[in-house]
């Protein structure tokens, strides 16, 4: 799919585009705004003493790093969880609150981080700072010591330094003296034994203590309560949304496109028959439930664009048959209703007033329409050319409003048109025909209901294949492509018929006139030989 493709592609659905981003945006943005606001607080531990040593010891960092995981798992257990909610008088269960908080240590650290949610900040932050001082509180049971045996460690540690504080007090004093007795240079020397002995009994106590084990368990970053939630982000939900949406949007577009055989332009023409397109026309205003009369826009609204457009397609046929004059013409369509018969009339009153002689003949035997468009009697016809070889032209053509126009309609329907067309006669009365005026115009049945139109284009100088835009199907177009080919036809092109007044503004606005938008005397069809009114 080349880049004109995916431009026409987005135009065409840009409406959905737009109403989908907009829609997902905007119905997020309120969801957004509407539901309950979450804050996040976190606060942080250290496992050991490697931030606190002088010189910190390899192995009781490697087991302060493994003993994290186990103080993050004992975090949220049951008992730490209803002591947390005990404290803080939470109304929540266990299960509830394992929901809201977060223990994570990661393996290469000696951190612990607990994360608390909830729709208050300051109550996030109570649960977190909790949840650290409840571990805390439970570690000596985690390190396998109670709780009254760890504490008369550290009172031991209090008072022998304590003690070692007025031994040297004591020492100081007595080294200070100018002079000193003997009995003071005995107590002198008592005093420094004791000093090294309550030293020696101090570092044993110190190493029993937690305060200098692996498994000490410490607050670096207390929780505190946090500015702005976490969720929801109306901005950030909204951007989101709006792209979804218009993915969404695309997805759909392109499916569509895929999914429906429906021909909108040129290009879709083009893939699906290799024709190029040789005319455009837009759709005119009511059609529906008026006389066919006034579809020939050439002919009551010669100053519109329909009428123009009709001209240029003339033009096109004519530069398409340089080399070989164009004398015989045929008109058909894939399927039936794509305006195939308004196509040849419009067609052949432009050629008409180019100064042409020309002659409309309706060779669709099954669904005529050449006399409805022109309001003619249809007593007479091709038909009865084909019957009866006494019968002269002249005598049944008949005069339309439009100078050098003649049309000639079906006559009475045969029950073999298929047979009778492709007759020795019919070549006959084609040659007949083509002798009786500058160029003759054939409307033909559906190429994909019956055989009548690719039997005519084997025997005329040209053939015009109508396409509506938005109606006819890729798969129609292609087999009545095929069926021209088969039938060895010359195809001159193919005319996209009843496009959209938006896609055909631009071609509108530059001749100035709205499709039917001018009218012949009292709104009805111009009387015969009357002069065109001008729009300028």
């Amino acid at each position: 799919m080349d880049l004109r493709r995916l431009i026409a592609i987005v135009r065409a659905w840009f409406p959905l585009l737009i109403a989908s981003v907009v829609l997902a945006a905007g119905a997020a943005f309120v969801v957004s705004n509407l539901q309950e606001k979450v804050y996040e607080a976190r606060a942080t531990l250290i496992v050991g003493q490697s931030l606190t040593g002088v010189n910190p010891d390899y192995s009781q960092l490697l087991v302060s790093q493994r003993l994290s995981t186990t103080y993050a798992a004992v975090a949220t257990t049951r008992p730490i969880l209803d002591a947390v909610i005990k404290r803080l008088g939470l109304d929540v269960t266990s299960v509830e609150l394992l929901k809201r908080v977060v223990a994570d240590a990661p393996t290469d650290s000696t951190l612990l981080t607990f994360t608390a949610q909830d729709s208050d900040p300051a109550r996030a932050a109570a649960i977190a700072n909790a949840l650290a001082e409840e571990l805390i509180a439970a570690s000596p049971a985690i390190q396998g010591r109670e709780a009254d045996s760890q504490g008369s460690i550290d009172a031991d540690l209090k008072a022998t330094q304590d003690q070692i504080r007025a031994t040297q007090a004591q020492l100081e004093t007595l080294s200070g003296l100018p002079k000193r007795t003997a009995a003071q240079d005995a107590q002198l020397a008592t005093l420094e034994g004791r000093l090294a002995s309550l030293r020696s009994t101090y570092a044993t106590l110190l190493s029993f203590s937690s305060g200098n084990s692996s498994n000490l368990l410490s607050v670096v970053e207390p929780a505190a309560p946090p500015i702005s939630p976490i969720s929801p982000r109306p901005l950030l939900n909204t951007l989101l949304a709006a792209v979804l949406g218009l993915l969404i949007a695309v997805g759909i577009a392109f499916a569509a496109e895929n999914l429906i055989d429906a021909i909108k332009d040129s290009d879709d023409i083009r893939e699906a028959s290799g024709l190029s397109t040789v005319g455009t026309i837009a759709r005119m205003k009511g059609d529906a439930g008026r006389n066919q009369i006034y579809q020939v826009a050439a002919l009551l609204y010669p100053r519109s664009g329909v009428a123009e457009a009709y001209r240029t397609l003339r033009t096109n046929v004519e530069f398409a048959s340089v080399d070989a004059p164009i004398r015989t013409l045929l008109v058909t369509s894939a399927m039936t209703g794509e305006g195939k018969t308004v196509t040849a009339a419009n067609l052949a009153v432009v050629f008409a007033q180019a100064g042409r002689r020309v002659l409309l003949v309706d060779a669709d035997l099954r669904k005529p329409g050449v006399h409805l468009m022109f309001n003619l009697p249809n007593a007479h016809g091709l038909t009865t050319l084909l019957r009866n070889d006494e019968v002269s032209l002249d005598a049944i053509a008949q005069v339309t409003e439009q100078d050098n126009l003649r049309a000639l309609t079906t006559g009475p329907l045969p029950p073999n048109p298929a047979e009778l067309l492709g007759s020795q006669r019919m070549r006959t009365v084609l040659g007949m025909l083509g002798t009786s005026a500058d160029l003759v115009i054939f409307d033909s049945p559906p190429l994909q209901a019956v055989t009548d139109s690719a039997i005519l284009s084997s025997f005329l100088d040209g053939t015009l294949l109508v396409v509506d835009a938005g109606r006819s199907r890729r798969r129609a177009v292609r087999q009545g492509r095929e069926a021209l080919a088969r039938a060895d036809a010359t195809v001159l092109g193919a005319v996209l018929n009843r496009v959209p007044a938006k896609a055909h503004s631009d071609y509108a606005d530059y001749y100035g006139a709205a499709n039917g938008s001018k009218a012949g005397p009292a709104g009805g069809p111009p009387k015969p030989g009357a002069p065109e009114r001008s729009t300028s």
